[in-house]
């Protein structure tokens, strides 16, 4: 009757309880007729809380004796989604008493004890005493730890549990020597505290309290006396395994590498597969993107790539055992997409600037016309704050163009222009590069050359987009690819003003740049993001104040300075967003560049040899927490 050894536990506990216990989650696992022990691992009545803040998930992993379920219970295993069984037990004990399958689920003998260990006749052993066959169990949770041959099927075990997506069941007969080591070590992996480890593994003493009075009454008194500790089981036995991993092996990690031969990504699968993390490390002290990105690093958890041999699963489980997510919370959200953005729709305001030394006409006579292009570069970084890492933009370009006077007050202008625009934030970089047109014209109510007058400048272009983001963490490189359309307009009023030895030009306007950049699929990385279109519209109300100076005479040529120094408000929300989706999750990121008012100044000298003019301005520009400057070469000839 005791052709069984029934299997048993071992964990040695890694350190207990989380600062922060998570709420308790209800387990339903039913109670079945037919299969006595049968339960989930994750509980009894609640799910386990384990060390960081976790709690064991329901419906992962069962345990149970022999699959012997009466009709009922056969059909509540059908339901419970289980693809994988693993009978632990020997031919002979599968031979007395057969499995019935599970619909729709694998099936797998796993002989932990086998015919090729030193604990094969440990079945057929008789006893004396019922000191003799606790001595017996406790010799048989050693063997789990020192037996070759078991710790080599007990590792086959493990790395085959990793390998299944789905719910699984492990079993030997009576589910409590081979199957309570098994959900031990397993618990053990998941960071359940010993105490509670020990307190399921005694459970099966409440779930088959009633079979095991049934078989001590059919036994004689003094038989069943002698095998009473067979039928159940002791904490002196689990603990027997658990102190013989501390003296061979000095920590549970150590067995399950050195004795079970696991490799660190199926702990990790294995723990991902048990465990969901109600915070991650340091979340609760984010806010902004990082948290944000933090969010979608927890929520992953229920996706497919937790619980899998996946990069995201190897990161996610070694942050937990670091405590810091590395940065990564910043990076995986895509901050540079926000970023680029609010970097283009700033670009209408380099556009003007590079038109504005000929805007106005007032240096032509009625008639004439001036080529004219313009270089341009500049930089501009916004320091890290609460919502958002630090950024940095760079743009470089060329505008070619023609002004023309057609009246005393009257002129227009029109040029077309390429900008490199590189944008980096967050572990990103995003080439935006801009292909437009521009067209403009003042209307003097006098003339040009004084009073009041009414500039506009409209321009459209297009945009060519490429990103790439490392997101750290081993999780690879992300790359987007898109395109989209940028227009933008200004109107300004104004008044020129002709002093003795300067002309000051002051003027009031508003600008609209309007950004309609196509949604993309990033590639390269399991946490590659669907990133939505962004269509976004930036107003802002816009002063300028031009003063030039008299011509100062340098042998043939005349040497024009000029002061600009300008102010923009943006009105409305001036916040910038991106938004992008993985695996049915969401995740929104907000520009570094946040500032709704901007300042900027800068100084220039132009020199004129007739027809033939060159110059070269310098600048600088800050609000908030940007700063940046810029430069500028120009020429032009007037026929």
């Amino acid at each position: 009757m005791f052709q069984r050894l029934l299997c048993s536990l071992s964990v040695l506990s890694l350190s207990i309880a989380a600062a922060h216990a998570a709420e308790p989650v209800t387990l339903d696992t039913p109670r079945l007729s037919g299969i006595d022990n049968f339960r989930d691992i994750a509980g009894i009545t609640t799910a386990y809380s384990t060390a960081h803040d976790g709690v064991m998930r329901s419906g992962v992993l069962y345990r149970s004796n022999a699959l012997t379920p009466s009709a009922a219970d056969l059909a509540t295993l059908n339901g419970l989604g289980i693809k994988a069984i693993y009978d632990l037990r020997t031919p002979s004990e599968i031979a007395a008493t057969p499995d019935t399958m599970i619909s729709g689920a694998a099936y797998r003998n796993i002989d932990i004890i086998g015919s090729t260990t030193s604990g094969a006749d440990i079945t057929n052993i008789s006893f004396h005493s019922a000191a003799e066959a606790v001595a017996m169990m406790e010799e048989t949770n050693r063997a789990f730890v020192s037996d070759a041959g078991m710790r080599g099927q007990f590792g086959q075990l493990f790395n085959e549990l990793a390998s299944v997506d789905a719910a699984q069941l492990f079993h030997c007969t009576a589910g409590k020597d081979r199957t309570g080591w098994t959900a031990a070590v397993l618990q053990s992996i998941a960071g359940v505290d010993e105490a509670t480890i020990m307190a399921n593994y005694l459970a099966t003493n409440d779930y088959t309290a009633a079979r095991v009075a049934a078989t001590l009454k059919a036994l004689p008194p003094s038989m069943a006396a002698v095998y009473e500790p067979l039928l159940g089981v002791q904490a002196s036995y689990l603990q027997a395994g658990l102190d013989q991993v501390a003296a061979e092996y000095g920590s549970m990690d150590n067995y399950l590498k050195q004795g079970l031969g696991l490799s660190q990504e199926t702990i990790y699968v294995l723990r991902g597969k048990l465990v969901e993390y109600k915070r991650l490390p340091g979340q609760a002290g984010l806010v902004g993107n990082a948290a944000a990105g933090a969010e979608l690093l927890r929520q992953l958890q229920n996706s497919e790539l937790s619980g899998t041999y996946s990069a995201y699963n190897y990161y996610l489980q070694s942050a937990i055992d670091a405590g810091s997510l590395g940065g990564v919370e910043s990076q995986v959200g895509g901050q540079v997409h926000a970023d680029a953005a609010s970097h283009l729709l700033r670009q209408n305001a380099m556009i003007e600037q590079a038109a504005a030394p000929f805007a106005s006409g007032s240096d032509l006579k009625v008639g004439q016309y001036r080529l004219w292009s313009t270089a341009l570069a500049s930089y501009l970084g916004t320091d890290g704050s609460a919502h958002a890492e630090s950024s940095n933009e760079h743009s470089q370009g060329l505008m070619l163009g023609i002004s023309q006077r057609f009246s005393e007050q009257l002129s227009a202008r029109g040029g077309f222009g390429y900008s490199k625009g590189s944008v980096g934030g967050a572990g990103g970089e995003a080439d935006t590069d801009f292909t437009f047109l521009n067209l403009g014209a003042r209307y003097g109510l006098t003339s040009l050359e004084r009073g009041m007058f009414v500039d506009a400048n409209a321009s459209a272009g297009y945009v060519d987009y490429d990103s790439k983001r490392e997101l750290g963490g081993g999780l690879g490189t992300a790359k987007g690819d898109s395109h989209g359309n940028l227009t933008g307009a200004t109107v300004a009023f104004g008044y020129r003003l002709p002093l003795s030895s300067v002309i000051v030009e002051p003027s009031l306007g508003f600008r609209v740049s309007r950004l309609d950049l196509q949604g993309f699929k990033e590639k390269g990385s399991e946490l590659a993001l669907d990133v939505d279109g962004i269509e976004q519209t930036r107003r802002s109300a816009v002063a300028n104040l031009d003063v030039s100076f008299a011509p100062v005479a340098m042998g043939a040529w005349q040497l024009v300075p000029g002061v600009r120094v300008g102010y923009e408000r943006a009105l409305g929300d001036q916040q910038v967003d991106s938004e992008g989706h993985l695996l049915g999750l969401d995740i929104e990121q907000r520009a570094a560049f946040d500032n709704r008012d901007q300042f900027s100044g800068g100084v220039s000298l132009m020199a004129s040899l007739g027809a033939l003019s060159v110059g070269a301005e310098v600048g600088a520009n800050g609000g908030g927490d940007s700063h940046g400057f810029n430069g500028g070469l120009k020429a032009s000839y007037a026929f």
